[in-house]
């Protein structure tokens, strides 16, 4: 349930890096937007042996395509693997905190970085990021 304006939600926060430690960081606060009013808990939440793998081809596959050119095929398969993974670690926090996602207010998930390339002049950046909350909102 959501609270009303200016009243404390449950949120969760997601992360993941680039650098696949095989881990995501998830992390439980209750904040009025402003202040933080409980800290909750967090965990690191190992990815799976197999999914761990297919993020690691899917950066291999990232770093050839470079932006040029059509995404490659395995995108689609590790977005739907890893936000499957990030919503059951998610759920797994939620649950061993002694609350049900109905208790959360929001949930912020920013996928998995794969390809990063910094501005540089006369160049824009760009950032390519796997996840797909739609399927997160439907799983949670």
């Amino acid at each position: 349930m959501i609270a009303k304006t200016g009243e404390p939600i449950w949120a969760v926060g997601l992360m993941t890096g680039t650098v696949l430690d095989g881990n995501i960081d998830v992390a439980l606060i209750k904040t009025d937007g402003e202040r933080i009013t409980d800290f909750g808990t967090y965990t690191l939440a190992p990815y799976p042996r197999s999914i761990r793998s297919l993020l690691e081809d899917t950066l291999d596959q990232a770093r050839a395509w470079n932006f040029a050119g059509p995404e490659p095929a395995i995108f689609r398969e590790a977005e739907e693997a890893l936000t499957r993974a990030q919503s059951a670690a998610v759920k797994d926090l939620v649950e061993s905190y002694g609350l049900t996602m109905a208790d959360i207010g929001v949930v912020g998930f920013h996928g998995q970085t794969v390809l990063h390339r910094a501005p540089q002049t006369g160049r824009l950046g760009q950032t390519r990021q796997l996840g797909d909350g739609a399927l997160m909102h439907a799983i949670l």
